[in-house]
């Protein structure tokens, strides 16, 4: 039997058990002790082997022992479960995050990256560790990014700057990229960057850009058209009179000797001036005449014979003309036009006098013509195909400063007094609907594409527009209706001169009030377009109630198919363009008599 001194008390094996006497261990201890006395009352007695007391020891402590495992198995997953809530919340906030994280050393190679910035790279993560960052940079950025880097290790501020990376087997993209300098675990410096895909953003700023850029186009061109309006009604009639005043003055001198060399000489000047209020109004799109099924590239053939005469001897035209070519509806005149401005523009382009011009005509598809670079900016396609006239050449090419200026009138980087080359194709190809696509760079040369609404219509040999004029000698009477005193008496002299007897009128109101009282004596009205209280086609329809029947000729500074478009209940038989020589005046008046219901005695 055991003394009572040597009796085991559990107090005492506290510090002999062997297990931890740290606090967490200790207060283990003392739970799985408290649990464990309260399940002693179901021990079994083994009296074979050990006494009650020592079975009652060995037991506790068996019981404690396991107690204390299963506490510890429990603290054990509730800490687990905790790690791996952690875990979780690491996940979403850093791998998952809408930018990516990257870990750069001193010499800008990746130590880690999130799932994100693979993503943006199109990497698998394990392949970004050890990569230098500047991999996955576009080259043209690179100075840029070195710049940066520079900056944020020599200043040590946080730098943020935008750059185009690289994602695998993609396009380019743009990044905003914001790194900072921070210290790992062993105190290294390291950068902390993180990337944003700014892609979407930097499209929208384009879209604004070229919105901006394309109302900046309409209100020009908004502008340009008023202003080619006054040029059609001001200075036309301006030049009417002196070019008719001119052929007038003439007329009337001896054919050799005195100012008569002098006033050709002004003539000639004025007829030029004329020749650019005309090329105004092509830019403008406003003077497209007739249009007509043509055959593309037979239009371009006829005008080859001319083109090589104009051009340097050293500058070859390589021409790819199909035997039959694309069929638009256009007028033959203003595409040869269009194509003679093209090629001259291709060889001035600093080919220095010699060169290559590459001449092509095609049919192509909607999805070959380019989305950006294209005139005017707010053409859109309806058609699923299109007829295209290219003329490249390998000149200077054009800046990107001077792009969106090539098409104004008089802009050049040529010898003064040029620049309207290149507006008069954009005139002429916007009024039959088509585009210009432009490709270039500097030292690179030019390639401009003309793309045309294709017809269905067949080609058909035209016969000779020149009409006829029915000869006449005068001696009838014409009502001449104009509010611009100087054009007013020229005319009056100038029909005078053909044999007329003439009736003045100021504006379409008194020109009825004229009609009404002389009915029978006219034969023939010469009425201007644009006047104050009544129109020329007010006037029109107002003369032909009176007088059904009425050979008109209206006149007018703008074109002829400008003047026409619309529906108007009454037409004139002629249609004269201001500024007009005396001769284009006689030929007009000719034209309307032939065509005329009645000639009034004339």
């Amino acid at each position: 039997m055991n003394s009572e001194d040597d009796r085991w008390n559990p107090q005492d094996e506290r510090s002999t058990t062997g297990r931890p006497d740290s606090d967490v261990g200790q207060a283990l201890r003392r739970r799985a002790e408290a649990l464990a006395g309260e399940r002693t009352g179901d021990l079994p007695e083994n009296r074979e082997v050990l006494s009650p007391e020592a079975a009652r020891r060995a037991l506790y402590e068996l019981r404690v022992h396991q107690i204390e495992l299963e506490m510890q198995n429990e603290e054990l997953r509730r800490t687990q479960g905790e790690l791996e809530a952690s875990r979780a919340r690491y996940f979403d906030l850093y791998d998952l995050a809408p930018v990516g994280y990257f870990t750069l050393n001193e010499e800008g190679l990746i130590l880690e990256a999130n799932l994100t910035a693979a993503k943006l790279l199109g990497v698998p993560r394990g392949d970004l560790v050890k990569q230098p960052l500047s991999k996955f940079i576009l080259p043209e950025d690179q100075d840029s990014h070195y710049l940066r880097r520079k900056q944020l290790t020599e200043a040590g501020a946080p730098q943020s700057w935008e750059l185009r990376l690289l994602r695998k087997d993609s396009e380019p993209f743009w990044a905003r990229v914001e790194a900072t300098i921070a210290q790992d675990a062993d105190g290294a410096p390291v950068w902390r960057v993180v990337v944003s895909d700014i892609t979407e953003s930097k499209r929208a700023e384009e879209e604004k850009a070229t919105l901006e850029a394309h109302n900046r186009q309409l209100q020009k061109s908004e502008g340009l058209g008023r202003m080619a309006g006054a040029i059609a009604h001001k200075f036309n009639n301006l030049l009417t009179a002196v070019m008719g005043n001119l052929e007038l003055a003439i007329g009337g001198l001896p054919k050799v000797g005195g100012p008569v060399e002098q006033l050709t000489n002004a003539l000639r000047a004025a007829r030029d001036a004329s020749e650019i209020s005309k090329l105004m109004l092509t830019y403008m799109g406003q003077t497209c005449a007739q249009r007509n099924p043509l055959d593309l590239a037979e239009v371009c053939r006829r005008s080859l014979p001319l083109l090589r005469a104009a051009v340097p001897r050293d500058v070859v035209l390589d021409v790819d003309l199909p035997f039959t070519g694309p069929v638009i509806s256009a007028d033959a005149n203003q595409i040869q036009q269009a194509f003679t401005n093209l090629v001259i523009n291709a060889w001035e382009a600093g080919l220095e006098g010699r060169g290559v011009v590459r001449v092509a005509v095609k049919t192509v598809s909607l999805e070959d013509i380019p989305a950006s670079h294209c005139f005017p900016l707010d053409w859109r396609p309806r058609e699923h195909a299109y007829a295209c006239l290219e003329v490249v050449d390998a000149g200077r090419g054009i800046p990107a400063e001077d792009l969106e200026k090539i098409f104004d009138p008089f802009f050049s980087t040529k010898s003064p007094g040029r620049g309207m080359g290149l507006p008069v194709v954009f005139g002429i190809v916007r009024a039959h609907g088509g585009v210009v696509a432009v490709k270039t760079a500097p030292g690179r040369g030019s390639a401009f594409r003309v793309f045309l609404p294709l017809s269905a219509d067949r080609v058909l040999r035209q016969p000779d527009r020149a009409a006829k004029c029915r000869e006449f000698q005068g001696g009838g009477t014409v009502l001449l209706v104009e509010d611009e005193p100087m054009v007013r008496k020229l005319g009056e002299v100038a029909l005078k001169d053909l044999g007329f007897t003439v009736l003045l009128a100021e504006d379409g109101v008194e020109a009825v009030q004229v009609l009404r009282q002389r009915r029978d004596e006219v034969c023939c009205v010469l009425c201007d377009l644009t006047m104050p209280r009544m129109n020329g086609w007010e006037t029109l329809a107002a003369l032909r109630k009176l007088a059904p029947g009425l050979p008109v000729v209206l006149a007018s500074g703008y074109d002829e198919a400008h003047v026409m478009a619309g529906d108007h209940p009454e037409l004139p038989q002629a249609f004269l363009s201001k500024p007009y020589s005396v001769q284009e005046l006689r030929d007009a008046i000719g034209r309307a008599l032939a065509h005329g219901e009645r000639s009034r005695g004339c």
